[in-house]
């Protein structure tokens, strides 16, 4: 075993040890008692045998047992299944916690695959090596005390018995290091197919738009899972191998006890068969314990990758809010970006050569008052969604500084601060649960539905909607009257109109925003529709990364409070 095999396996056990209360569970006691009484057996076995057979008390002793060895060891499995179920939820809870507490730019530079594959599958590996090890630890005390009787019996027999064992565990050891790579191949291999899912499932209308994409899908699914194959099946051959050698070794054991050890006459023929019954009570919880060391190694390199995808979580994981933090702040005075900037970076492979395609916003210097309507347009790539996510505090500016009401947004407080913002993106998510929505809000829910027209083809039954069967322009409309339910002061859309008919988008620039302004709302909404440019209280034009112009054409409360105040102060 490797260095770094031997480090992963002993992090795997350790982590079992901890995280999954063996310590307190009462397999353990249940293990140390099955053991013992599989010993007891054997025992009572080969002084009944010797004794010709057996006398009350013996009799007695032998029932005792093996009823303790099946009671003790059914409670040991079961005691094991309750630590896994345990494990597996303790796992996928902290998993959950910790992709719900990232920031952006985890999502948007990790595969789905990876994550999906870490929550779900090496999860399960892990936590069910749990069982394993309860299982191995029982056939190591077995091991033990046969020993120790066996020893009793026959050191030559013991000796024998403990080179046969290190044969065997040299045998897995010689083949674990190819099949612990197979194994990490296979992971990737599934990585992979869930990535293809993933293109299945969001992609299929285009998908069938055009034939030769849904070959060359198809072939690519197929090369997977192909693959995935050949490592399992190249994994276990070499799994097998080492079982092999581990089973042929106790096999030579017991015909060296048969053949060898008379003619050393180091024994008799009752403590012959004594020890032969003692190895073959033996036999199959060895073979067990050596049948569970590939489930070691997989549950090693689940794992790993687990890991890797915790680690990737903690470097963009963001500060818990305050206890007492407010999710939804009721209104602002004025919202400030200073000097804001970003760069956006992400590291792509092709062709076995490594690139770096990258992209800085700003710097920036914005300020948002309530009661105002505020546009922004410019080309595409020109930096407006990635304005859109600094400002919503989904993603912290590199440099410069966000300023609410004059104080300062810090990564502690950032949480708390985007309680001011409700938003529709260009690349929506629509919830078939109404997540997080108070009764009122709901209520208000229900209003907007009717109010944006959606009221034939939604509705909400108990916490959620009872079809989302609706055109891409009434999901929008949908998310926007989820968005609206929430009432906050600041409203972001992105590309909203684009989706809807002339009514609608009519409906959306002469009343909606208008309203939600002289409400004392800040709309904050991305698009293309010059001819309505004029519809706003400001308009902000993007290109490079930066704002090129900021046009006042109706000045709110707030701007003319500010304005007043510079043309007063001293030059």
């Amino acid at each position: 075993m490797s260095g770094s095999a031997f480090q992963n396996t002993r992090d795997l056990i350790a982590f079992l040890w901890r995280e999954s209360d063996l310590k307190r569970s009462p397999a353990a006691f249940f293990v140390i008692a099955a053991s013992g009484s599989r010993i007891a057996m054997i025992y009572a076995i080969n002084e009944t045998a010797a004794r010709g057979g057996p006398d009350l008390w013996m009799f007695l002793f032998l029932i005792g047992s093996v009823a303790a060895m099946l009671a003790t060891s059914h409670w040991a499995r079961m005691s094991g299944h309750v630590l896994v179920q345990k494990l597996t939820i303790k796992m996928r809870r902290k998993i959950n916690r910790d992709l719900l507490a990232a920031d952006v730019t985890f999502f948007q530079n990790r595969d789905q695959g990876s994550v999906f594959a870490a929550s779900k599958e090496h999860i399960h590996e892990v936590a069910a090596t749990a069982l394993r090890l309860i299982d191995m630890a029982q056939a190591v005390l077995l091991l033990v005390f046969g020993l120790i009787y066996m020893a009793l019996q026959s050191w030559p027999s013991m000796l024998a018995t403990l080179i046969a064992l290190a044969v065997g565990m040299l045998a897995f050891l010689i083949t674990e290091i190819p099949a612990r790579r197979a194994v990490a191949a296979n992971h990737q291999a599934n990585i992979a197919y869930h990535d293809k899912v993933n293109d299945l499932l969001r992609g299929y209308k285009e998908l069938r738009l055009r034939r030769t994409r849904r070959d060359d899908l198809a072939t690519r699914v197929d090369a997977v899972v192909e693959e995935s194959r050949c490592r399992r099946i190249e994994s276990e051959r070499y799994f097998s191998y080492g079982q092999i050698g581990a089973s042929g070794a106790l096999a030579t054991l017991l015909v060296a006890i048969v053949v060898l050890l008379p003619l050393t006459g180091g024994a008799d023929p009752v403590t012959i068969l004594q020890i032969v019954t003692l190895v073959l009570f033996s036999f199959g919880p060895i073979e067990a314990m050596v049948s569970d060391l590939p489930g070691f190694v997989r549950a090693a390199v689940a794992m790993r990758m687990i890991r890797e995808v915790e680690a990737d979580l903690i470097r963009n994981h963001e500060a818990a809010p305050a206890p007492d933090a407010n999710d939804n702040r009721p209104a602002f005075t004025s919202l400030e970006l200073r000097g804001v900037s970003v760069r956006l970076s992400r590291q792509t492979q092709a062709a076995g050569s490594r690139a770096r395609d990258s992209f800085t916003l700003g710097p920036i210097d914005l300020t948002l008052y309530p009661g105002q309507s505020v546009f922004i347009t410019g080309g595409n790539g020109m930096g407006k969604s990635t304005l859109l996510q600094l400002l919503t505090g989904l993603r912290y500016p590199d440099s410069g500084q966000i300023l609410i009401d004059g104080a300062p947004v810090t990564r502690d407080t950032i949480s708390a601060y985007r309680g001011v913002f409700s938003a529709v993106f260009s690349e929506f998510y629509l919830f078939r649960h109404l997540y997080g929505l108070t009764p009122e809000e709901r209520s208000r829910l229900q209003a907007n539905i009717e109010d944006l027209g959606l009221a034939e083809g939604v509705s909400i039954i108990d916490d959620h909607f009872a079809s989302l069967s609706l055109s891409t322009g009434q999901m929008r409309r949908l998310a926007l009257a989820i968005a609206l339910a929430e009432k906050r002061p600041i409203l972001v859309l992105d590309e909203f109109a684009a989706d809807q008919d002339p009514t609608r988008r009519s409906y959306f620039y002469d009343t909606l925003v208008p309203r939600l302004a002289r409400a004392g709302h800040c709309v904050v909404a991305v698009t293309h529709d010059e001819h309505c440019f004029d519809k706003c209280d400001r308009l902000i034009r993007m290109e490079d990364g930066k704002i090129i112009s900021d046009t006042v054409l109706t000045p709110t409360t707030g701007q003319r409070a500010a304005m007043q105040a510079a043309d007063d102060s001293p030059v």
